[in-house]
């Protein structure tokens, strides 16, 4: 495994890894940006426009990705999710 200065993974194997957390979680989609060094997750869902998770590293990605989906989950009537 070759490795960054800023992710401490590869361009390459930060892409593999991106397009992985895109497959298994199928409502986002999920880019690592070269120059950037992030991972960028846009939701698929309906949500505010600008809405999304950005991080150095994949391990801080699912988080964020579940915060956000329990932040916009409709609600019912009852307050149950």
């Amino acid at each position: 495994m070759r490795v960054s200065a800023m992710s401490g993974i590869d361009d390459d194997e930060s892409r593999a890894i991106a397009e992985r957390i895109e497959q298994e979680n199928p409502g986002w989609i999920v880019i690592f940006g070269v120059f950037t060094k992030q991972f960028v997750c846009i939701p698929r869902f309906p949500a505010p426009p600008g809405t999304m998770v950005v991080a150095q590293y994949p391990d801080a990605v699912l988080p964020r990705m579940r915060e956000v989906e329990n932040l916009l989950r409709p609600r019912n009537e009852e307050g149950e999710t």
